[in-house]
């Protein structure tokens, strides 16, 4: 009976959430989207056939699976969510917020269909491995413990229309400092401390890395543990 309950609790709550994130798209790809969402939650997983378990239907598991991966196929989905998070999380953006731009890296070394998987980096192993890069933006006041998703896009250096690693991070932090109207303080480690970052415009930069002057006029970098006022 308890599980019964957060089960209904758990998807009337992101029924809700799907409908504002999914109100530009058709309504079998809103319902692909709040099914996404309940069974990657339901089963903690992100595997088509988990997600399927989860879900339950009263059909054969593999007709549930071919359908959510038909689904994913479709390209607006990208672009539309990828907007309305965004579009979404800017009320709750203010001057000061902090914008943490990360780059880190989805590790697919089993993946055998999937398209221009390249040689990515796990700083947290120390080892190259197949995958893909990921630029992801993540908001938070300095005086609160929440968090709110802003953007993140997957991109391949194998991919025909790469150009270059740091024209994909300026494409993400770009879009997303026109769509909040400049609002909040981009902060970032040394994976994304490079000129051509640093130097964009007179946006507030603050780089945490070593202690250490920097040629730019509008970045600050601290030691990784330091406070600022």
């Amino acid at each position: 009976m308890h599980d019964s309950k957060v089960r209904s609790r758990l998807k009337a709550q992101l029924t809700k959430f799907a409908a504002e994130l999914c109100g530009n798209l058709s309504k079998p790809l809103g319902k692909f989207v709040t099914q996404m969402l309940f069974g990657i939650q339901a089963s903690q997983d992100v595997k088509l056939s988990n997600i399927g378990r989860a879900l339950g239907e009263s059909i054969p598991l593999i007709r549930t699976e071919k359908r959510l991966s038909r689904n994913l196929k479709h390209a607006e989905l990208e672009e539309e969510l990828s907007r309305k998070l965004v579009e979404m999380a800017s009320p709750r953006i203010q001057q000061d917020t902090v914008l943490a731009l990360d780059l880190s890296d989805i590790r697919k070394e089993y993946a055998r269909k999937m398209e221009h998987p390249a040689t990515v980096w796990d700083g947290s192993t120390g080892e190259t491995h197949s995958g893909y890069w990921l630029v992801d933006v993540t908001a938070a006041e300095v005086h609160g413990s929440e968090t709110v998703p802003v953007c993140q896009k997957l991109f391949s250096t194998k991919a025909r229309e790469f150009r270059s690693e740091n024209a994909e991070i300026l494409s993400v932090v770009e879009a997303t400092h026109r769509s909040l109207d400049g609002r909040g303080i981009w902060t970032m480690d040394r994976g994304c401390d490079r000129k051509n970052l640093l130097r964009m415009r007179n946006w507030s930069w603050l780089s945490f890395g070593q202690s250490e002057k920097f040629w730019g006029k509008s970045c600050r970098r601290v030691p990784l543990h330091s406070r600022t006022n």
